[in-house]
């Protein structure tokens, strides 16, 4: 009898070990160190060294389709599509001193200022796209009230020209942000434009098709479905 009550007891004792483990491996990791965990990887250099990894990929690509098509006997008229946060602009001075948290109005007011610097890799990738005959469209999820502060702040910094910049509508009911980027596409490629790359920081901003290629850039500092 007293061997059974302490086999039960070890038995109880090990599944109490068992929780307990089962509890601390689902814990979160902790906000603080993820906070210094982003900080770390921005000004370590590596998120800069991987954003220009992707975008070199992304100009290599562009520059030879250009090319190609311009050795077609009918050539198509090609776009390109750039996200604007994070993707063809900067926001990350506004994100740290704000600790990667903000509300709609902070976010609002920082876009009002039209003062967030070019990420240099994007605007080269601008840049090349124009000279080889491909037009360049923004996507971007700003709300449309904020188009001339866009407009404002994308010519300071270099982007003096484009064929199109889609801002969400200011009533948009969906929770994602696929169905509209996806439908802005759908809009160029009805213009007759074949889009040879989308780029973007969110998955969101490559989902829904219309667009030959995507390429995600890195951003630990946010999530937009």
């Amino acid at each position: 009898m007293k061997r059974t009550i302490l086999n039960l007891f070890k038995i109880g004792l090990a599944s109490t070990i068992l929780v307990f483990s089962s509890l601390v491996t689902a814990e979160p990791p902790n906000l603080t160190l993820l906070r210094k965990e982003i900080k770390n990887y921005h000004d370590s250099g590596m998120y800069q060294k991987e954003l220009n990894w992707v975008l070199q990929k992304a100009n290599n690509y562009v520059v030879a389709v250009a090319k190609a098509n311009k050795q077609r006997k009918n050539p198509l008229k090609l776009a390109l599509v750039l996200d604007i946060d994070e993707t063809s602009l900067s926001n990350y001075d506004f994100m740290a001193k704000r600790d990667f948290v903000g509300t709609s109005e902070q976010v609002h007011h920082e876009i009002m200022a039209a003062n967030s610097p070019a990420i240099k890799s994007t605007l080269a990738l601008y840049h090349d796209a124009l000279k080889y005959g491909v037009k360049v469209f923004f996507i971007t999820g700003r709300n449309e009230s904020e188009r001339d502060a866009t407009q404002t702040n994308l010519k300071n910094i270099g982007y003096t020209q484009w064929s199109g910049l889609y801002l969400r509508p200011v009533i948009y009911k969906y929770p994602s942000i696929v169905p509209f980027k996806s439908q802005a596409r759908a809009n160029i490629v009805k213009k007759g434009y074949t889009i040879i790359a989308t780029i973007g920081d969110q998955f969101s901003d490559l989902e829904g098709g219309y667009a030959e290629k995507g390429f995600k850039l890195p951003n630990p500092y946010y999530y937009l479905p």
